[in-house]
């Protein structure tokens, strides 16, 4: 009986084993294809929010720059020595707080992008992230899964060898 009921359970467990080995084959392929579309869409918005960033610093800039040729210092006719010195420095006092404008309305904006960034980063990473974590936790339930099945499958193999030892008779030579 031995030897049936250990061919019978090698040959289910060996099922089991490929199986499970076929399953795990899948998981991994689609585990593999997960990671590489969240890191494709890491990189997608890193590039997104580098431009972005770059595109508002160029647009601060051009408007700093307009604001300096706005205010160029004035050669007034008539003004001299002290009037043209507090007119130098009103307008010089307008740009900066003009430029001081322009920044904080360039930190306000790069504080609203920097958070749509982070929404969309979360609304389309974060489902792909929860599936790798699930294909992660699937694919180790199947490895332990795989490791107990193997055991089965030798042990199975094992008693087989036994129980076939049962049928083959013992020659003994009486003289």
């Amino acid at each position: 009986m031995g030897f049936l009921s250990g061919a019978y359970g090698k040959l289910m467990a060996g099922k089991l084993v490929r199986q499970l080995q076929y399953q795990l084959t899948g998981v991994q392929s689609r585990l593999r294809r997960v990671t590489r579309e969240v890191g494709d869409m890491e990189k997608m918005f890193n590039a997104q929010e580098r431009n972005m960033k770059t595109q508002m610093q160029s647009q601060m800039n051009m408007f700093s720059m307009g604001l300096y040729e706005m205010n160029p210092l004035l050669s007034q006719v008539g003004l001299e020595g002290e009037q043209m010195q507090k007119l130098q420095m009103q307008q010089y006092q307008n740009y900066m707080y003009g430029r001081q404008a322009i920044q904080q309305q360039f930190m306000m904006a790069q504080n609203v992008w920097q958070d749509m960034f982070q929404m969309q980063r979360e609304s389309v990473l974060q489902p792909l992230k929860d599936l790798e974590d699930d294909l992660n936790l699937e694919k180790d339930n199947l490895e332990s899964r795989l490791k107990l099945a193997e055991q089965d499958y030798e042990a199975k193999k094992k008693e087989e060898q036994a129980g076939a030892k049962s049928f083959t008779p013992e020659y003994t030579s009486q003289a």
